[in-house]
């Protein structure tokens, strides 16, 4: 192959190559672009649900994910703004790590 045309195609795959990674990437990773939430409209994510817990003292929580993945907010807080004591803000009982089970028996 002719060096005047071997430079600009090896410079079209190259830039091919990088565009499709960069749209990849812009798109989490998966290909249609549905990555762990589901779309509304406008193309924005729309949250998981949350679970409320209120507190033996009557602090109300929400709350989302599971065991020490759990995180808690306070009603009204942004989602970057988590409470990050383990224990209640207002009369520091431990918050709970483990889901309630409906029907289980407390201990």
């Amino acid at each position: 192959m002719h060096r005047r045309v071997a430079v600009p195609a090896l410079f079209a795959a190259v830039a091919g190559g990088v565009a499709y990674a960069l749209l990849r990437l812009r798109r989490g990773g998966d290909p249609g672009g549905r990555a762990s939430g589901r779309r509304g409209r406008a193309g924005r994510r729309e949250q998981p649900p949350h679970e409320e817990y209120r507190c033996d003292c009557g602090q109300t929580f929400l709350v989302s994910g599971a065991g020490r993945h759990r995180v808690y907010w306070l009603p009204g807080a942004s989602p970057s703004d988590p409470v990050l004591s383990p224990s209640c803000p207002e009369c520091e009982r431990p918050l709970p790590r483990d889901p309630q089970v409906a029907g289980a028996p407390a201990t």
